[in-house]
């Protein structure tokens, strides 16, 4: 038994037999077409309608914003939140987590203490109502026009969502969804360079991939490394590769993707010594296993993805990554055959299970799979 490459959150599969390379093309043409495959639309057209909403002060009835980039999630938080003056009572209102239906509604119905028109801000974190059955009480106000005051405007910001939920249908009816998700590079490249710009600094493509590089597609980790780079530089204008190498750090994804890069060239040592900096940086070695899983896993999917011949964008799609991180995936996957990314997914479930089970250290578990 071999074990299959899945998408992240799944439960790997156990097949007896190859998969069909054709087949899996076939099946990939066909469920692209009918929307039923791993990808994400444009997102760029959905920040735009945010962005001329907060611009022109017209607001929606009710907003959702979900997806992983806290950076963005935070940020629209703040802007919102500043356009409707930003004082909590006054005419906005936050909830951290699912409040009570009620207290949800009557504070939405509460007229705001304020002329400037804009109305009543809600916002509700992390409700978890996108993801199971929501309150009844909520999707039935929320869905009559009659009974929603004209006043009140609800952002719910959620981390995940099932679009099939019925509040979802609400909010998507009635409002705006928009998916804050991971960006490509050439989205984060355009967003750094304007970052950089507003502190009056410049910097090359080149150098801007670099240090993407070496971030990784976190805007928070990145907007960090850039407040770096602008204390550092000082007074001078461009921002030169020699800064990046000097003040930026590698982050922990980069680092075990650096390391199995190395495991596929052959360079045990190097792997090693990667994997000696990450214990220096005190990273767990669980939290380690677990990201070598994860990009083994993308790996084999990557390779999958290459052998039926599949073009960039589909490809990157049935990786569930962005293009840039899949362009990234089959460069590596390159040096390696898929049986032995098989091999290597399949030892990291073994050692997983092992070090759950008490029957090896967690250190030492990650220095097997690294010397097999």
């Amino acid at each position: 038994m071999r074990v299959c490459g899945c998408r992240e959150n799944s439960v790997p599969v156990k097949i007896e037999r190859k998969r069909n390379i054709a087949d899996l093309g076939l099946w990939w043409r066909r469920h692209a077409r009918s929307g039923m495959a791993y990808g994400k639309k444009d997102e760029t057209s959905e920040y735009l309608k945010l962005n001329e909403d907060l611009r022109n002060q017209d607001f929606r009835p009710m907003y959702l914003l979900y997806g992983v980039e806290e950076y963005l999630k935070l940020s629209y938080k703040k802007s919102f939140r500043k356009a409707f003056g930003g004082e909590e009572g006054l005419c906005y209102d936050f909830f951290d987590g699912a409040p009570d239906v009620d207290v949800l509604i009557d504070t939405v119905r509460t007229f705001p203490m304020s002329f400037t028109g804009t109305g009543r801000l809600v916002i509700v974190q992390d409700s978890g109502w996108f993801k199971k059955t929501p309150p009844e009480k909520l999707t039935n106000f929320l869905a009559d026009e009659k009974e929603y005051p004209e006043t009140g405007h609800l952002m719910f910001i959620e981390t995940e969502i099932d679009k099939r939920n019925k509040l979802y249908k609400v909010v998507s009816s009635r409002g705006f969804v928009c998916e804050l998700g991971p960006q490509s590079e050439a989205q984060l490249s355009r967003w750094g360079a304007r970052y950089l710009d507003n502190a009056g600094k410049k910097i090359r493509n080149s150098t801007m991939q670099l240090l993407l590089s070496m971030t990784g597609s976190r805007m928070d980790n990145i907007a960090s490394e850039l407040e770096k780079l602008i204390a550092y530089v000082g007074d001078r204008e461009v921002i030169e590769d020699q800064d990046i190498t000097t003040i930026c750090s590698r982050n922990v994804e980069d680092q075990v993707f650096q390391m199995i890069t190395e495991l596929s060239l052959g360079n045990k040592e190097k792997a090693m010594q990667y994997y000696a900096d990450l214990m220096l940086l005190q990273e767990a070695p669980m939290k380690i296993l677990a990201l070598m899983r994860r990009n083994f896993n993308q790996l084999l999917l990557a390779k999958e993805s290459m052998d039926a011949r599949m073009a960039p964008a589909d490809g990157a799609k049935y990786t569930n990554v962005s293009p840039w991180i899949y362009k990234k995936l089959c460069e590596q996957a390159r040096h390696y055959t898929k049986e032995n990314l098989e091999e290597y997914l399949s030892d990291c479930y073994h050692y997983d299970a092992a070090i759950k089970n008490g029957n090896i250290a967690d250190r030492t578990a990650v220095e097997l799979l690294l010397c097999r």
